[in-house]
């Protein structure tokens, strides 16, 4: 069903292109142009559109353009986005002569494609960030559904010499990455947990819980201070005395208003 609506769309942006076409070259063109020819020169290229954005999205959620990778991120974009654009005008051009070879009516595709390239180029590049933006809206907003939907976990099951018991999340002080686990940090005490750090951030209360950088969340009920360091770097000192490093890549998140 999904793989219907996904091809529906493209079908969609292929027709109206074709529609664009058919009355421009009524209009304009010294050759009218048939509903054929004007599907046949759109709709290849946006199905072509409609592979290649399955590559797109991929790429959109393995490498995302938020605040704490803005800068690494933005230029993988940018070379693929060049990259991605260069092959489907490549593969447009291969795709026209083999549909109007089939047809017996030779097309000057390439030619046109020389004369145009700037303007077909920087079309191509323009359609793969608008699918990087959909992409990263569409995560965002499901994001921000299943928030809503599921409760925040008020208690964690964790494991200590055979034992297992709930710890309360407000009682933990902050929470850091040990690879395929988290240590829990309540008081002068640590648990572990088999969770990796996203996972678990995605279970807790982001009114309480703010990651602070790449390997540690903190728990705003039990900083003390904040002290500026090196680089806009920043220091957090928790009320057990504990003090963690804050990236000045996620100063923003800490520092975020409560939406409640």
């Amino acid at each position: 069903m999904r793989s219907l609506k996904w091809w529906g769309f493209w079908t969609l942006l292929g027709g109206v292109a074709s529609v664009q076409l058919y009355f421009a070259h009524q209009r304009l063109g010294p050759d009218p142009w048939g509903w054929g020819q004007a599907l046949g020169a759109s709709l290849p290229a946006w199905y072509l559109w409609g592979l290649l954005s399955l590559v797109v999205a991929w790429l959109a959620r393995r490498f995302q353009v938020d605040r704490a990778n803005f800068g690494r991120h933005f230029f993988i974009h940018l070379g693929a986005s060049i990259d991605i654009a260069l092959l489907q005008l490549v593969a447009a051009v291969g795709i026209q002569d083999l549909v109007h070879g089939a047809v017996g009516r030779p097309y000057p595709f390439a030619q046109r494609l020389v004369d145009d390239f700037t303007l077909y180029f920087h079309w191509n590049v323009l359609i793969y960030w608008a699918i990087v933006a959909v992409v990263h809206a569409y995560d965002y907003h499901h994001a921000l559904e299943q928030r809503r939907v599921a409760r925040p976990a008020d208690r964690l099951l964790v494991e200590d010499d055979g034992r297992s018991f709930f710890v309360r999340t407000a009682d933990v002080d902050w929470i850091e990455a040990a690879r395929n686990y988290v240590r829990l940090h309540v008081g002068d005490r640590t648990h572990l947990l088999r969770s990796t750090l996203t996972a678990l951030e995605q279970r807790l209360d982001p009114e309480r819980f703010r990651r602070i950088n790449r390997s540690a969340v903190v728990n705003l009920d039990r900083v003390r201070e904040l002290q500026p360091w090196f680089h806009g770097d920043a220091i957090i000192i928790l009320h057990t005395g504990t003090r963690v490093t804050l990236s000045r890549r996620y100063r923003d998140n800490l520092l975020a208003p409560s939406t409640s």
